[in-house]
């Protein structure tokens, strides 16, 4: 079955064609996440660059041009290619504001209505800082791989729209302790220990009972979300 990809994708490979000068094979192991090959391959980032009417005589082209110069080329495919690029740009330069002010004010800033290169760069934004805060570390155990771990929210996504981007309702976990964290095995008490839902059978004890929580460098998690975790997710009164 053939891969699908989203417009934040897209937008990601546009601009790593166009302003990084990346080669197609880059693209896929760095963005798309398809093995690097010795030889050959590239051919599903040059379909996504082709999309766009981007042939090879554009990599790199934004070195040495501005946007604006290239819609003079007055593409229609191209054109939507370069509004892709504009949106993806003005959205890191808001999440980058947003984060750094440290405001807790405007947390409908994501919300489902808009735009899906927006609130993915946000979310990125939240991932890296939460990831950050505990050092690139999962929160229970040693693994400290990127693509092994997750901004894991402690009161979902879903749920609540104006708690989605507190660094406070997120902790840095592998992707094992992730799945049983969002799955309601076990939660998280107000002195950040381990405690264990009815789904937590014998096997599931003996994995997380030795680990201890480890506190992040700034933004612990919220008492507030943590007991909702509990109560909501875990089904413990």
């Amino acid at each position: 079955m053939k891969k699908t990809f989203d417009s934040y994708t897209k937008a990601k490979v546009l601009k790593a064609f166009l302003k990084d000068s990346l080669s197609h094979r880059q693209i896929e192991k760095d963005i798309l996440d398809i093995p690097y090959l010795a030889r050959g391959g590239g051919f599903v980032a040059m379909e996504i660059l082709h999309s766009y009417n981007i042939k090879k005589e554009k990599k790199g082209i934004l070195k040495n041009k501005s946007i604006d110069e290239l819609y003079e080329i007055k593409d229609k495919k191209f054109n939507r290619g370069l509004d892709l690029l504009i949106e993806l740009d003005s959205s890191y330069e808001e999440s980058e504001k947003y984060f750094n002010s440290f405001s807790e004010i405007d947390n409908n800033i994501i919300t489902d209505r808009i735009s899906q290169v927006k609130t993915r760069v946000f979310q990125d934004k939240l991932r890296r800082i939460v990831l950050s805060n505990y050092n690139c570390k999962c929160a229970f155990c040693e693994i400290d791989k990127e693509d092994l771990l997750i901004c894991s929210h402690i009161k979902p996504w879903a749920i609540s729209i104006e708690d989605r981007l507190k660094a406070t309702n997120a902790i840095c976990l592998c992707v094992l302790h992730d799945k049983l964290f969002d799955k309601g095995y076990f939660g998280l008490d107000s002195s950040y220990d381990i405690v264990f839902s009815k789904k937590a059978d014998f096997t599931i004890k003996r994995i997380l009972e030795p680990l201890k929580f480890r506190k992040p460098i700034r933004s612990q998690p919220s008492l507030e979300f943590l007991n909702y975790h509990l109560k909501e997710i875990c089904l413990i009164e």
